[in-house]
C-alpha cells in the first residue's frame, strides 16, 4: 500500500499540534504527534478500519485527541486528505481531493 498526504492534511495536523504548543501542553503536542503517526500506520495496516463516510472516504478517530483521520482507498493507494478536528468545522475537508 503506497500512502500519500495531502498538502491540506499536513497542514491540518501541523494547526492542531500548534494548538497545543499554544496553550502551553507541550507534551500533549508531542503525544498527537505520536498518536497521529501511530493511525497513520494503523490504516496502512489495515485500510477498512475507518468507518465509511461520505464522498468515498473513511475515517478513523485518533486515539486520546479530538482529531480523525480522514482518508480514501483507491487500490493500492491510500490517501489522506484531512486530520479533522471533531468539534470545530465538520466537514471542511469535503471539497479535497
Amino acid at each position: 500500500m503506497k500512502l500519500s498526504v495531502s498538502e491540506e492534511a499536513l497542514a491540518d495536523a501541523e494547526q492542531a499540534v500548534d494548538w497545543y504548543v499554544d496553550q502551553g501542553a507541550w507534551t500533549a503536542a508531542v503525544a498527537l504527534q505520536v498518536e497521529i503517526g501511530e493511525a497513520l500506520a494503523w490504516v496502512l495496516a489495515e485500510p477498512g478500519i475507518g468507518t465509511p463516510g461520505p464522498m468515498g472516504v473513511r475515517i478513523l478517530p485518533v486515539h486520546r485527541f479530538p482529531v480523525s483521520l480522514v482518508y480514501r482507498v483507491e487500490g493500492d493507494d491510500l490517501r489522506v486528505i484531512a486530520v479533522a478536528a471533531q468539534r470545530r468545522r465538520p466537514g471542511h475537508w469535503a471539497g479535497r481531493r
